[in-house]
């Protein structure tokens, strides 16, 4: 029988892709989850104990990219109230698994990546997830430096050299390659579009 992993015995570990301008994205998988049945074993994960690293890590926003209904499946369906009450701030945007964001995910990002980027250009850390840390996260982590002026090839081979594997579909990567590079390149200098607040 294998032995079930927890937080105490395998720690979350955060992949870090520091940025030139400051400020870190980190990948990882989810938080807390319970899994009997992984593709890399069975899990039995503490999440107050995990949202407690991701804070230790220096995070000050998680991106969580797991649908409801995982948060549900993983026994974490309290995920964005135990990231809120360790004071950071929580972003749910849900890509179904191993697919690819689509025009109504990428209308609320649009909503949403002023705020992130600020807080990546003034040093903070975000945390990208997903259920496992690879597909999902590695894509949106990706699309963070496309966002930043990073041409889509170079974007996809940084995030899979801090986490192999990263980026798993083709419809992640074809993603990829078709969105608008330096769209957030900028130090917020001047208010931007779809910025939120006034």
């Amino acid at each position: 029988m294998t032995t079930q992993r927890t937080s105490a015995s395998h720690p979350l570990q955060i992949a870090e892709i520091p940025l030139a301008e400051g400020g870190v994205i980190g990948v990882t998988f989810c938080p807390g989850k319970q899994q009997v049945q992984a593709m890399t074993g069975p899990w039995a994960r503490d999440l107050q104990a995990d949202v407690t690293r991701i804070k230790t890590w220096g995070a000050t926003a998680v991106v969580t990219l797991t649908t409801i209904d995982e948060l549900v499946e993983l026994s974490v369906p309290g995920l964005g109230d135990c990231v809120s009450d360790a004071g950071l701030t929580w972003y749910h945007l849900p890509i179904p698994d191993m697919a690819a964001p689509d025009a109504g995910w990428d209308d609320r990002w649009q909503a949403l990546a002023p705020e992130i980027h600020r807080s990546l250009y003034v040093g903070g850390r975000v945390v990208v997830h997903c259920k496992g840390g690879l597909g999902r996260a590695g894509t949106v982590a990706a699309r963070l430096l496309i966002d930043r002026g990073i041409p889509p090839v170079a974007a996809i081979a940084q995030i899979r050299q801090a986490r192999p594997g990263a980026i798993e579909s083709h419809a992640q990567e074809r993603y990829l390659e078709r969105v608008a590079v330096g769209q957030y390149a900028s130090r917020f200098d001047e208010t931007l579009p779809g910025e939120l607040g006034g």
